[in-house]
């Protein structure tokens, strides 16, 4: 019998812990981005549209179909003395110019890699914008507890200041002045958890809703030096070779190019190849022909004009791009180091003076020295300093995101 509620026990006890749910670990940066990727909308429409002009890019490799004629029919002499069923059967088959096909190919395959450099460089943007959420989350996750440590030192004080103002130690006032700190506290870590909660909100909509309820994440708002205004020629140079826009511009102007040339091979005329059986009333007809238009009227100078015109456009999109992207990237470094700097400048001072300055401040105040509204002053200075911080940590974070999109891809 023992054995028996024994296994009975065991039996619901493996299913407890089979009902209970798993808990969801926190989501890192890259399993995000991971997602992202996989199932941001207009990802996926892209990638179809990049298929689709893949498959077409294969399809118009084909030769043109064959047309094939049969007819039938009777025939009379005009004298009625000749009576004859006629038939005939023919077969044609285009025959395209091959000079012109090939720049024709040529042009369909730049434009589908045209569309596969955009996909990439949706991507790249898709993975930014991710990761400018993701910062902002970390970013408001510090806020939140820094804003609850504060809170929870005021909690502490207000409760020692308490106790003396019962003993007559401290005048009540001070003891209410605490109790209106803790109440703004509490409304600072209100509206920081509000804020956390809606940009949670914004990254699971930017992910298709796809990551579970109260999900969390995991990482810091990292720095480190980047010596990138002494390599500012090699970030120039690595960009304009290898940023996606600037490729797919780079294949846009060689499209148009071919363009031009696929025009002007149109005056040449293609060839319709034929091969017929007619049987006649009065005998059968066999053979092969040829036949092509001949270009007396049309000489495709509007066509030309319009193509060239389109390729010294294109061409001038690829040269503004660069001037554009050269600036950026200039302008970013420069927001980077500066960034930087203001990070060294808290690491290096401004952390150690305000610990230094709370520690000294707290002492002072259990001694009596200072008062409790310059004690509160020294404490708020003190999370301000921090929450600074962390915002200077946040906007070097998304300054090296913008800059690793100006350059088409990461920093190391």
């Amino acid at each position: 019998m023992k054995k028996i509620f024994f296994s009975i026990g065991f039996i619901f006890f493996g299913l407890f812990l089979t009902a209970s749910p798993q808990e969801k670990p926190p989501f890192t940066l890259q399993e995000l981005i991971d997602i992202g990727l996989k199932l941001n909308p207009e990802i996926t429409e892209t990638r179809f549209k990049v298929e689709s002009l893949h498959e077409g890019y294969l399809a118009s490799k084909r030769l043109s179909n064959p047309e094939f004629e049969y007819t039938i029919g009777d025939a009379e002499s005009y004298e009625g003395d000749i009576q004859r069923t006629t038939q005939n059967i023919s077969i044609n088959q285009p025959i395209e110019n091959p000079i012109k096909r090939h720049f024709r190919l040529q042009m369909n395959k730049k434009s589908w890699e045209a569309a596969e450099l955009d996909y990439e460089y949706l991507k790249l943007e898709t993975a930014a914008r991710i990761k400018e959420i993701f910062y902002e989350v970390l970013f408001l996750k510090e806020n939140a507890e820094l804003s609850r440590q504060k809170k929870e030192s005021i909690r502490k004080i207000h409760q020692l200041v308490k106790k003396r103002a019962e003993l007559g130690e401290v005048k009540e006032l001070e003891a209410l002045k605490l109790s209106v700190e803790m109440l703004r506290a509490q409304n600072e870590w209100n509206e920081i958890k509000t804020e956390l909660d809606l940009s949670k909100e914004k990254l699971n909509k930017f992910l298709g809703d796809s990551l579970p309820q109260a999900f969390e994440v995991q990482g810091e708002l990292g720095y480190f030096p980047l010596t990138v205004t002494e390599n500012e020629e090699y970030f120039l140079n690595k960009s304009l070779n290898s940023h996606p826009l600037i490729k797919q511009k780079k294949i846009l102007v060689e499209e148009a190019q071919n363009n031009i040339s696929y025009v002007k091979w149109q005056r040449i005329p293609d060839f319709n190849l034929a091969a017929f059986s007619q049987k006649m009333l009065h005998g059968t007809n066999q053979g092969i022909g040829i036949s092509f238009d001949i270009p007396l009227w049309d000489f495709k100078s509007r066509e030309i004009f319009e193509a060239e015109n389109n390729a010294l456009s294109r061409s001038q999109e690829l040269r503004g791009l660069e001037i554009e992207l050269a600036n950026q990237i200039r302008s970013k470094i420069n927001r980077l180091k500066l960034s930087g700097e203001t990070i060294k400048l808290f690491e290096e001072a401004l952390l150690k003076q305000a610990h230094e300055s709370l520690r000294i401040s707290r002492l002072s105040y259990s001694h009596g020295e200072i008062s409790l509204i310059e004690f509160l002053d020294t404490q708020r200075s003190y999370y301000s300093i921090l929450s600074d911080y962390q915002e200077s940590l946040l906007k070097w974070n998304l300054d090296k995101v913008t800059l690793e999109k100006a350059l088409g891809g990461e920093l190391k």
